[in-house]
Order: structure tokens, then C-alpha cells, then sequence
């Protein structure tokens, strides 16, 4: 009697990596960390595609398998029509994961596309309404390319079904993780023991950095320090103008390049995290904030909410007054170790192995 086995292949899965080695934002952020949720699954066979003729800003830490090409986008479409799409570029792959919103041309394999958020459909001022209109377009013709949308929260999927015409079934929220943040010890405190506010993030109209600042110089004096930490992105020439009043009147600190080891410190050793976000499709820094056990002040938005819960201080993003008594609550200790506790529990279900357990599930189905 002779019995036989079958031999469970590995999903062979593209990764667009492109975004990791260009930034330390939050879209690199989740492409760094899915890349090494994915590397200790073995039902994936996991595949880095990066191509650019820009500087690597962020070296990859985990280069196994990584194709990096030195080649601008605009030579893609032409190697696709030779038969040489990312997916064959990067080896041959069942599955590719476009990560970002630039869609490198794929030959023959299946396509997953993450949605990070629909800003640019929300309001049209965020990114300005030439952008806004391509970004859509793009968004919208790579929507019904591909075999599955997946969105970090059910707000973001619900935005993208009403914006992109995406089908329900179409769509599978896959929540990022938080647990990066403590790998690590904190880094020693970086202002020296002095209090201080922080707010984290791309310099843009949608982090609300122009509505912040009227909200701390609002404070009771002494206020503590506000220390910004982002660079400059887009339809941002007033609030890089206003920082830049602001540094130099004393009191603002504006750090617009830092590095990981940096922005831990900073966030780890925060009186509170101020995030007055109006929109967003996840929100890291809350919940890196949250991990970290700081307070965090954040916009009242579905997203934001959806991912913080109750351990969160929110306010009316577009309500100066709002914000500063949010910020002056937390700043007088109001209900600020109970949201503590609330914070580090919360944190605590967002983990980046589950993140890639079901992203490796999502490439499976799509492959079958």
C-alpha cells in the first residue's frame, strides 16, 4: 500500500519596495515591516522589486531577493511590452503587491493593490486639484486592474468603495501593526528632561501644522516646547513658511529630516503626541504613541477613531479652540494615565504578524 503526499508550494509574491528605500514615512513604514513579516512565512516566497535612479535614502535592512534596478518609471511600460513586467523582472512571481500609488506594468502575474487612503478624492485641496484629478484617474484604472484591494481600515475601504466604484467583495481590510517600536529600548531623552509637544509627519495640508501652531501659541504660558518632525511634501509653501517664522521666534523646533533612532526618542519621551490630523487612512504615529505609552491628541476622524478607540484625546481638527483644550487638557494631566493604559492595551492587538499572516492568506487566495 503506497500513500502520497502533496508538497504545498510557496506562493511566489512580488513586493513593490519601492517606497522603503525612498522614505521613512508611513508607506514605507508598512512596506519595510510587511517585507519582514513576510520573510518568516514559508508558504511565501517573497520577491523585492525596487527600481529608481533616486538616491536609496533608507538602506534596506532585509535585502534577500530584493531586484533593485537604477531605472526611472517611464521605462517600465516599454520592458512591459517586451514581456519584461515587474512581475519577470523580479524573477517570475504568482502574485504582485503594488504597495503605493505607482503601479509598475506586470506581465502575467495576479495583481494586489493597497489603498493606503483616498485623500486626493476626499478634498481636492490636499493635494491640489491638478494631482487630485491624476491621482484618482491612476487610483481608479488600477482599482479595476487588479485581483484584490486591500485598505489598512475599514474607513479606508469604505472611502474607497465610494470613490474608486470598488466592489465590497473586492475588498479586504488588513489593519498595520505597532509592534516595531519596541523592539528597541527608547533612546535616551532628546530635550534634555525639558517637556514638549510633538507632532509627527509629512509636512502637508491634510496634517494640519498651520491650525496647530495657533493652537499652541494658545496655551497658557509656560507652554511647553512644540517640536515638528516631517519633511516638506506638498502644497506646503505656507506652513513651511509659518514653521519657519515660528523657529525662529523661539519655542518651535523643526526637525526635517530625521532619522528612526530620532523620531523613537522623541516620541517615546513626549508630554503628548498632537496629530490634529483631518484626514487619514491610518494614522502610525498615534499608535506608535499609543505602544509607547504617550498621550495622544488626535483628530476626530473615522480612521484615527477606528484605530485608537477610546485611548485616544480627540478633537474638531478644524476648530483651533478644540485643539489647544485638547492639548491643554493633556498637558494638565487630565485623564492622561487611564488613556495610557487604554493606549498600550490597544496598541497591543495591532502586530505586524498578523499583519503579514493575512496578507500571505489574501496572496494564496488570489493565486488560486
Amino acid at each position: 500500500m503506497s500513500s502520497s503526499h502533496a508538497v504545498r508550494t510557496a506562493v511566489r509574491v512580488g513586493l513593490d519596495y519601492r517606497p522603503a528605500l525612498l522614505s521613512r514615512a508611513g508607506i514605507a513604514r508598512s512596506v519595510r515591516e510587511l517585507a519582514v513579516g513576510l520573510e518568516r512565512i514559508d508558504e511565501v516566497d517573497c520577491r523585492l522589486f525596487g527600481h529608481s535612479l533616486a538616491r536609496c535614502r533608507v538602506e534596506p535592512a532585509h535585502a534577500r531577493g530584493l531586484q533593485r534596478l537604477p531605472i526611472p518609471g517611464r521605462t517600465l511600460p516599454a520592458l512591459s511590452r517586451l514581456g519584461l513586467g515587474a512581475d519577470r523582472l523580479c524573477g517570475g512571481t504568482d502574485v504582485f503587491h503594488w504597495t503605493d500609488y505607482v503601479y509598475p506594468p506586470v506581465s502575467r502575474a495576479r495583481v494586489v493593490v493597497t489603498v493606503h487612503d483616498v485623500s486626493f478624492a476626499e478634498d481636492p485641496e490636499f493635494h491640489g486639484a491638478t494631482q487630485s484629478d491624476v491621482l484618482l484617474a491612476r487610483c481608479r484604472a488600477a482599482a479595476d486592474r487588479v485581483d484584490r484591494v486591500l485598505t489598512p481600515t475599514q474607513a479606508t475601504a469604505d472611502a474607497a468603495e465610494r470613490h474608486l466604484g470598488i466592489a465590497r467583495e473586492k475588498l479586504t481590510v488588513v489593519p498595520f501593526g505597532s509592534d516595531h517600536v519596541l523592539r528597541e529600548s527608547p533612546p535616551p531623552h532628546p530635550r534634555g528632561g525639558r517637556p514638549f509637544l510633538l507632532a509627527l509627519g509629512t509636512i502637508e495640508p491634510r496634517k494640519n501644522h498651520l491650525r496647530l501652531l495657533e493652537a499652541w501659541r494658545a496655551l497658557p504660558t509656560p507652554r511647553p516646547e512644540l517640536v515638528v518632525i516631517g519633511r516638506p511634501g506638498w502644497e506646503c509653501e505656507r506652513t513651511v513658511a509659518a514653521l519657519n517664522r515660528a523657529r525662529a521666534d523661539g519655542g518651535v523646533t523643526w526637525l526635517d529630516d530625521a532619522d528612526d533612532a530620532t523620531m523613537l526618542a522623541h516620541l517615546a519621551h513626549a508630554t503628548a503626541l498632537a496629530y490634529p490630523s483631518l484626514l487619514e487612512g491610518f494614522g502610525f504615529p498615534p499608535l506608535e504613541a499609543l505602544a509607547l505609552g504617550t498621550p495622544v491628541v488626535a483628530g476626530d476622524t473615522p480612521a484615527l477613531r477606528e484605530v485608537c478607540d477610546d485611548a485616544a484625546a480627540y478633537c474638531d481638527p478644524r476648530d483651533v479652540e478644540s485643539i489647544r483644550d485638547a492639548l491643554r487638557d493633556v498637558v494638565d494631566g487630565k485623564d492622561v494615565a487611564d488613556r495610557v493604559a487604554l493606549g498600550r492595551e490597544r496598541a497591543r492587538s495591532f502586530r505586524w504578524s498578523e499583519c503579514a499572516a493575512t496578507h500571505a492568506r489574501v496572496y494564496a487566495e488570489v493565486a488560486s
